[in-house]
């Protein structure tokens, strides 16, 4: 009989079965199996939750260090220990990712030492150049004005009787090759500009060997080519083209292999990389010349003058930038440092070729007083830099036919006294209100006045004052002395007079009559016309000298005009 109540096995139970009974201690071992597995994953959760609360809380909050022994009196805080579950270890400390890191926490710092961007970008960048360089040298583009040509008609032909194929042309261009010259070299008018070994471009020179010479005009006559010109209307990869990329291509890697490019800091590698030179000679001719071609075909004489234009407002901008900083460090009246700010405030010079100077055009907006000033102006520069002869200067001369400037966009927000009064009115009344400061005037009634030395007092124990006076009664009362402050200073009598020299300039500084017109139009003969001034003078004389002289009247330039 089974005491445990169980059927044999194999014995016929009857329908209604009683429960198994499991014995004691099975039933606990059972128990505690279950247990200890409920306490493992509590535990892994728990060390879970514990590792991602330190991690944020090392991040967020700084750790805090007591110094010094705890007060007494005070529990000593105990340490926490967390307890980890059997069978796993303690993971090993590790910087957060990025995306766990905080906000505030300094960039991770790498280990690998890289090559530096810099230096690498500006060495492909001057390669690039001096790619730029050779091809203007060989294309005879030696000025920034210089407009690509395209090649004759006869030459074109020439060149597809003489080669069918581009294997023909690479053979023929290979070093040391034994193709003979389709054309004699004296034909070849490339690098014809070379004197002494040099070519300028633009403000720079190259200096080109003649072994150099020899060898690209040997080249361009196995080529068949008189003069190295792309056919900019045909594709990049024609025949013709490619003949004159692989010419240029090769006669570079030449000229660099000279060291004729050293003072350009070409990258050696960049020399011998095909694939770089083929798409920087591209770019060059089929992109950026073209650009010009194109503009040149729509409008002839367009590069030019985009060209002339661009120069100016260079010059435009040097100007001004020299003016002001002269003003700055002499201390000038604040009203003029802000005259002097704006380009536009300032005249468009432009070289006179052959002659060495800049010319001097008139603005139309700028008041007569105003060029006064300018003048003054130039003249104290003028005498500054004679203490700096080292500085480079540039000489800038007034026509005596003045020469209006094609700029006509006003700077606004000067005072009204910048802007000519016959300019003025013809304004809208928009712009009258927009374009002039009406509540300030800057000159002195005569701006010719203007930057001269100021009145010492401390001049009278040594006899300087006497002195002074004494020059200027003398320049005042003969009629030779007028002469020589309307010609200028510094005339010499043994050389011919500026009258009657061939060019129409005055000296460096000088305005003669120029601005003075208002002056000569109250001298006249007629005396009915002096009649009318004289009526005109007494009705309006007092309004006008009260708005535009008095203001300024006794007043020093180094003092505050308005508020």
């Amino acid at each position: 009989m089974n005491p445990w109540g169980l059927s044999e096995p194999g014995a016929n139970n009857p329908s209604t079965s009683h429960p198994a009974i499991i014995p004691p201690a099975e039933l606990q071992a059972q128990i505690d199996q279950m247990v200890k597995a409920a306490v493992e994953v509590s535990l892994k959760g728990v060390a879970a939750s514990v590792k991602k609360k330190k991690s944020s809380s090392t991040s967020k909050n700084p750790a805090i260090s007591t110094k010094g022994t705890p007060d007494k009196g005070k529990a000593t805080q105990t340490r926490r220990v967390s307890v980890l579950p059997e069978g796993t270890s303690r993971p090993a400390l590790s910087t957060p990712k990025r995306s766990d890191r905080s906000k505030s926490a300094p960039p991770e710092i790498s280990n690998s030492v890289g090559k530096k961007p810099n230096k690498v970008l500006k060495s492909i960048k001057e390669s690039k150049n001096a790619v730029f360089i050779h091809i203007k040298m060989l294309w005879g583009l030696l000025k920034s004005d210089s407009v690509p040509e395209a090649p004759d008609l006869g030459d074109l032909q020439e060149f597809y009787h003489n080669f069918s194929r581009e294997d023909h042309i690479n053979q023929a261009a290979a070093t040391g090759s034994s193709r003979h010259e389709l054309i004699n070299t004296s034909e070849v008018q490339i690098l014809k500009d070379a004197r002494t070994g040099r070519i300028r471009i633009g403000n720079s020179y190259l200096n080109v060997g003649d072994n150099f010479i020899r060898y690209a005009k040997g080249l361009m006559a196995r080529l068949g080519f008189r003069v190295w010109r792309p056919n900019l209307d045909e594709d990049s990869n024609s025949l013709y083209n490619s003949a004159c990329r692989i010419a240029a291509v090769t006669t570079f890697q030449e000229l660099a292999g000279a060291k004729a490019y050293a003072y350009l800091n070409i990258n050696p590698e960049a020399v011998q990389n095909m694939a770089f030179l083929i798409q920087s000679y591209n770019h060059f001719v089929h992109f950026l010349m073209l650009e010009k071609f194109k503009k040149e075909q729509k409008e002839a004489g367009k590069l030019k003058k985009d060209v002339r234009h661009k120069n100016v407002q260079k010059n435009r901008e040097r100007l001004a930038a020299s003016r002001l900083e002269f003003a700055i460090i002499n201390k000038l009246p604040e009203r003029y440092q802000k005259i002097l700010t704006p380009i536009s405030a300032h005249s468009d010079d432009e070289a006179v070729e052959g002659k060495g100077f800049f010319k001097i055009k008139t603005l139309p907006y700028r008041s007569d007083n105003a060029n006064r000033f300018f003048r003054q102006l130039d003249i104290l520069m003028i005498k500054a830099a004679e203490q700096q002869p080292n500085i480079r200067r540039r000489i800038r001369k007034l026509p005596k036919n003045p020469e209006m400037s094609t700029y006509t966009a006003a700077p606004t927000g000067l005072p009204i006294d910048f802007y000519d009064p016959k300019w003025y009115l013809e304004l809208t009344s928009s712009q009258q209100q927009k374009i002039p400061d009406l509540t300030n005037v800057a000159f002195l009634p005569d701006a010719s006045k203007s930057l001269l030395p100021k009145a010492q007092r401390h001049l009278n124990p040594y006899g300087l004052v006497a002195s002074t006076t004494s020059e200027d009664s003398d320049g005042e009362g003969g009629e030779e002395g007028e002469d020589e402050n309307d010609e200028g200073e510094g005339i010499d009598l043994d050389g011919t007079s500026p009258d009657v020299s061939e060019d129409e300039f005055y000296e460096e500084g000088d305005a003669g009559d120029l601005y003075n017109k208002p002056i000569e139009e109250n001298d006249g003969d007629d005396e009915t016309d002096d009649e009318q001034d004289e009526d005109y003078e007494e009705e309006n004389d007092d309004e006008r000298s009260e708005a535009h002289h008095r203001p300024m009247e006794g007043v020093e330039e180094d003092e505050e005009v308005w508020a």
